[in-house]
């Protein structure tokens, strides 16, 4: 159901043994980022399940790499170009990738730990069945972002647009969105909680179920009116 817990404020909440239970979503806790000691380093320190730390790289194409297992610590990537690139199981600590240009984005089965993607393209981002802890999405264009069975904590998304967002199966504590469009929202069989969508402009969402957790305003809560009538089988007349 839905209470009102603040002017202007909307929680999804549950209910327990009759009783209604708020939940005011808490802010991400994002570790700040700083690599002053990252040095230019060179592509062929990039192999599968090796381990490179304060490593910076600039315009440089990853495409089509086979980079799985890769560990990157206190790196920093601009304007690398990462389509088809295979980071399947990599582990990204401490690192910044920015102006990063990439069709698909394939990181399934990822550990991420502070780190920022900034000033990027994606087409895909596949992160599914990752594992997330503090993570920094800043003016990116992603046609879809894939969290699927994904145990995320602490993610910020900020002047983002996002064509789908894809938590099905996903366990996410501590989600917040800053000035962000998404077409198309898909929470099946999510389990969340503190993820604050007031900053998000949805177009449509996908299983109304999984929204326990989540945080709306009232004016996203009146324009989902017709989601919720068509959910709960109610004619608006």
């Amino acid at each position: 159901m839905l209470e009102a817990v603040a002017p202007g404020r909307i929680t999804l909440v549950c209910t327990t043994r009759g009783k209604d239970v708020a939940r005011v979503a808490k802010r991400p806790q994002i570790e700040t980022l700083t690599l002053t000691s990252a040095e230019v380093g060179d592509t062929h320190q990039l192999e599968p399940y090796a381990s490179v730390e304060l490593v910076r790289l600039t315009d440089v194409d990853l495409s089509g790499r086979d980079l799985s297992g890769l560990e990157l610590s206190g790196c920093r990537l601009t304007s690398v170009s990462l389509d088809d690139t295979d980071l399947t199981g990599a582990r990204l600590v401490e690192t910044r990738l920015e102006g990063i240009n990439a069709p698909r984005m394939s990181m399934p089965r990822s550990f991420i730990r502070q780190v920022e993607i900034c000033a990027s393209r994606v087409g895909a981002l596949d992160l599914f069945e990752s594992r997330i802890r503090s993570l920094v999405v800043d003016s990116a264009k992603i046609e879809l972002a894939n969290f699927r069975g994904s145990d995320v904590r602490d993610v910020l998304f900020r002047g983002c647009i996002i064509g789908e967002l894809d938590l099905v199966d996903a366990t996410v504590a501590r989600m917040a969105f800053e000035d962000c469009t998404v077409t198309t929202l898909d929470v099946h069989q999510a389990t969340l909680s503190d993820v604050d969508l007031r900053g998000l402009d949805i177009g449509t969402i996908h299983h109304l179920d999984g929204l326990r957790g989540c945080t709306i305003d009232g004016e996203q809560a009146l324009g989902l009116t017709g989601h919720f009538a068509a959910h709960l089988g109610i004619v608006i007349d």
